[in-house]
């Protein structure tokens, strides 16, 4: 089970790749801003994770990713990395951070399930 990171490899040149990462990333309601060589892809508000903390709805959750992409010659290495510090909200007992761990599990496997859909997903570490 990944904590802070998370490896897809998705099959395709790098465009192509990119291409159904991005949809993939849409699809579980990020946003992508490409970054130079990389992306990044954002998600639910730092407001309502901060000052609501556990009550924050699900939809709520801030999730933050940078996106970097390895091309490996016919398929492409996909790493997804959290921040290391990030703000929960409340009094930060631990309880905000199992929201946030739970919040990126179930988004990664969001994505990971769109890219599987897709017919482009070879492998994942998550």
């Amino acid at each position: 089970m990944a904590i802070l990171n998370f490896h897809l490899v998705v099959s395709g040149d790098l465009a192509a790749a990119q291409q159904a990462v991005r949809t993939a990333l849409e699809a579980a309601g990020f946003t992508v801003t490409e970054q130079g060589d990389h992306w990044k892809a954002t998600h639910g508000s730092i407001a309502k994770t901060m000052f609501l903390g556990l009550r924050a709805h699900d939809a709520d959750v801030r999730e933050v990713l940078d996106v970097r992409f390895a091309d490996l010659g016919g398929t492409v290495r996909v790493d997804l990395h959290r921040p290391i510090f990030q703000p929960g909200g409340g009094s930060d007992d631990g309880l905000e951070q199992v929201k946030l761990h739970d919040a990126y599990q179930r988004a990664v496997g969001e994505v990971q399930a769109d890219l599987q859909r897709q017919g482009v997903l070879v492998s994942a570490d998550v």
